[in-house]
């Protein structure tokens, strides 16, 4: 008899922790089934449909689970799209559209009409005289463009290089700093990003004739190499932290040197990110006016100081043409950009 009340007692007491247990589970479920709706009403609403048709239907007690997710099937992937489009619904916002689409269009239309009016054939900038290939034909065989391209090309190549190569440098000798070493590194790298353009143009000035030289094409290279070196750090850096550390663990196992491991496994996986860092750099120093503008001397006149002095003696449909020509410069750097960084990352 008395093991009889005995094992009544644990059955009891087994019941109710499986009764807790369940409880718990669903409250769990409960939980996890509420973060994917918008709002605690909106889940509130479903516990109190489902109470409801449990009721009415006779069906087993619980949480009845939306439709959309009892009908999915195994393979499936389970999307929250549904409650994701509540929650960044924007109809909250009605102004947030039409003050993106004002925008872009006051950023592309200029562009577009410079592109219009480079085929223009009159000799008013923005005067339209009718359709022609003048003032492209004009431009390619102007020599003082051609020289002030050359000199920003070269400039551009030369301080795309050096920088990248520093880039790598320093992100390589950043990843093995402890954490307060990098983070003041990664402040003084940072730091020409918010200095303004003019302050940086008159101390780059100062410094070169304070050491002996003069404005000319080598301070010309040296201040482009200096200030495209964090364009060319950020993409290779974000590049080198997204990276599985165990390719490196596996080299160092299987007897790698440390020169071994950067040529073999860190240099090719980084390609992405230095050859985004690359056409960035690029792009900056062929754009560059403040700066340059310190530092040019007669024969070393770069393209944006050489249209400065068009504009300044007189605008005209040729300065149309070369806007035309950079920003099919810039289309295509970022078209090669994406393309390569797209295989490489596959």
């Amino acid at each position: 008899m008395i093991r009889s009340h005995t094992n009544d007692n644990d059955d009891q007491l087994f019941d109710a922790k499986q009764s807790e247990q369940e409880s718990a589970n669903i409250d769990n479920t409960a939980g996890e089934i509420q973060q994917q709706y918008s709002s605690d009403a909106e889940f509130g609403a479903l516990v109190k449909h489902a109470e409801l048709e449990r009721k009415t239907q006779g069906t087993a007690p619980g949480v009845q689970m939306p439709e959309w997710v009892e009908n999915k099937s195994a393979e499936a992937a389970l999307s929250t799209r549904k409650s994701g489009m509540r929650v960044n619904d924007l109809k909250r916002f009605p102004a947030v559209a039409g003050i993106s689409i004002a925008a872009l269009l006051f950023l592309y239309i200029p562009m577009l009409i410079v592109v219009a009016f480079s085929f223009n054939g009159g000799h008013q900038a923005l005067l339209w005289k009718g359709f022609s290939f003048t003032w492209y034909a004009s431009v390619f065989t102007d020599d003082a463009i051609i020289r002030a391209t050359g000199t920003s090309l070269e400039v551009a190549a030369i301080a795309t290089a050096v920088s990248c190569i520093i880039g790598v440098l320093y992100v390589l000798a950043l990843d093995n700093m402890s954490r307060a070493g990098s983070a003041i590194a990664t402040g003084l790298i940072n730091a020409s990003l918010l200095i303004p353009e003019i302050v940086l143009g008159v101390s780059t000035m100062a410094f070169i004739r304070l050491i002996g030289m003069t404005p000319g094409f080598l301070p010309l290279i040296l201040a482009h190499s200096t200030f495209c070196i964090p364009f060319a750090v950020m993409p290779i850096r974000a590049r080198l932290q997204s990276l599985d550390r165990s390719c490196f663990e596996a080299a160092a196992d299987l007897g790698a040197s440390g020169w071994q491991t950067v040529r073999s496994i860190t240099l090719p996986q980084l390609m992405p990110g230095i050859v985004s860092g690359a056409l960035m750099a690029f792009v900056v120093s062929m754009d560059d006016f403040m700066i340059s503008n310190f530092l040019t001397s007669a024969g070393t006149t770069t393209l944006p100081i050489y249209i400065f002095s068009l504009i300044r003696k007189g605008v005209n449909p040729s300065i149309n043409v070369v806007a035309t020509l950079l920003l099919l410069l810039a289309m295509a750097v970022t078209a090669v950009s994406t393309a390569l960084t797209s295989r490489r990352s596959s």
